[in-house]
């Protein structure tokens, strides 16, 4: 009994002790949490400001109501567009009023941004989105043939092939930088990204690297196609012997490459990389030399020189810029961003339905549906010894079926070509490629989406799960 009372009596002096302690600390707390941010003691002023911010403390927001009230921000936007509207007016006059140039750039380039919002819209379930160019393209459709618009809503050719040809050398650009794995989804094309990401997050054909697959062959494509049709335009359009026209085409590739390769290692090293805005500076670069080499081809007589220069100018620079390559390309994005809203909505705003006959149409339509056929069949041959089954043959065959974004940027240079000649059989010619390259992104953007949203779940195989996630999965369960 001594000992525990002995024992209880050192107790009682350690319990005082914490007590102490414990009380001390925490009217240290609070002095501090009193005390400003800088230390200072607390007025009387800063302790009311502080009862209050408590009091005022409100629940945030929930996710919908965030995107509801961002959704409703109508006031501001419209106030944005009609001081853009109004300083442009101030500065050109009678240019952006109804009937000028600039007032019918700026009305394009809304309406094609609403189509586009609207296109986007539309979901239909475990279906890939429809691609928003579609409602850019039918934007600048109806523009052209609804009467009472048309009038008021005119773009001089001269301006329009100006603007489309700077939207090419932004694609030629994103086409260039996307030569590396790192950045091949930002460049591929823009109908068949979205749905191959939609079936990689789903596990479809992610074994065997089918969606990776596409997209990565997403640039080489682009290429291979804006060169060709920039090679074979040059010499269609040559005058003189075939032979001539042969070594011709030739010579603008050999223009093409040595101009761009001079370029490429010159951006390599200017700017330096200890400069401020490196990125900035970049970006600017590889935009300008490219949107000069595709003007200065045209002007000195060599159009298929000019886009293979934009391409190896930017794939030389993007293997120098491996630490900032993906924020250029994020900067050049943004530039895709303004341009292909007026891209799609001009080229659908220069076919009207007056001037169609109904004979080209079905030419047009014949020759689209061969060209797809060799496409597919092509497609099919040569993915045979690649080591996929049967399915997945035809699953790569018809993925390739969308047309959008180089059919819009190559679909209207040859009728800009022959208006330059001033010869009408020449745009009537230019005329019927536009036809064919509005029908394709028309029929071939929607039905190939929804393709590839049927066919992928259905000639696919599913990923399972990684035997590490499976065990994390029920070591979980069992925590």
């Amino acid at each position: 009994n001594q000992d525990k009372r002995a024992a209880h009596e050192d107790s009682e002096p350690s319990t005082e002790v914490n007590h102490t302690a414990s009380s001390y600390q925490g009217r240290q707390e609070t002095v501090m949490n009193l005390r400003g941010i800088d230390g200072n003691e607390p007025t009387e002023g800063s302790n009311l400001l502080n009862s209050n911010e408590k009091v005022q403390e409100t629940p945030a927001e929930p996710n919908h109501l965030q995107r509801r009230r961002q959704t409703h921000a109508c006031p501001p936007h419209v106030t944005m567009v009609v001081l853009l509207w109004a300083v442009v007016w101030s500065v050109t006059g009678t240019e952006c009023l109804p009937g000028g140039n600039l007032f019918g750039i700026i009305m394009l380039f809304y309406c094609a941004i609403i189509g586009g919002k609207l296109f986007r819209l539309i979901k239909l379930p475990t279906l890939p989105p429809l691609p928003p160019l579609l409602g850019m393209l039918l934007a600048g459709f109806l523009i052209r043939n609804i009467p009472v618009i048309s009038d008021n809503v005119q773009i001089k050719h001269k301006w329009s092939s100006a603007l489309r040809s700077i939207a090419l050398s932004v694609i030629l650009v994103r086409a260039g930088l996307g030569l590396d794995s790192n950045v091949r989804s930002a460049v591929s094309p823009a109908v068949v990204v979205p749905s191959m990401l939609l079936l990689q997050e789903g596990g479809y054909g992610v074994e065997k690297g089918i969606p990776t697959l596409l997209m990565a062959a997403g640039s080489f494509d682009d290429i291979l196609a804006i060169t060709g049709f920039n090679t074979c335009l040059g010499m269609a359009f040559s005058t003189g012997s075939t032979v001539f026209n042969v070594l011709k085409g030739v010579l603008e590739v050999i223009i093409g490459v040595v101009t761009g390769v001079v370029l490429g290692f010159f951006i390599q090293y200017f700017p330096s990389s200890d400069q401020d805005k490196l990125v900035w500076k970049r970006a600017f670069l590889v935009l300008g030399l490219s949107v000069l080499a595709v003007f200065s081809s045209t002007y000195f007589g060599f159009p298929g020189s000019g886009g293979l220069c934009t391409l190896v100018t930017a794939f030389l620079a993007g293997r120098r810029w491996a630490s900032t390559k993906t924020d250029v390309e994020k900067v050049i994005a943004v530039a895709w961003d303004i341009f292909q809203p007026l891209l799609f909505g001009l080229i659908g705003a220069e076919v009207s339905i007056t001037a169609l006959r109904p004979e080209t149409v079905g030419l047009c339509v014949a020759t689209l549906g061969i060209a797809v056929l060799i496409r597919i069949s092509v497609t099919y041959l040569m993915v045979c010894f690649a080591g996929f089954n049967i399915k997945e043959k035809l699953f790569i065959s018809f993925a390739w079926l969308p047309k959008a974004t180089v059919q819009a940027a190559i679909g209207s240079v040859a009728l800009d070509t022959a208006r330059s000649h001033g010869e009408k059989q020449l745009e009537g010619y230019g005329m019927d490629v536009l036809t064919v390259a509005f029908l394709s992104i028309l029929i071939t953007a929607p039905v190939g989406s929804l393709l590839i949203g049927l066919l992928g779940p259905r000639l696919l195989q599913k990923a399972e799960q990684n035997k590490d996630e499976e065990d994390q999965g029920e070591t979980s369960i069992q925590v």
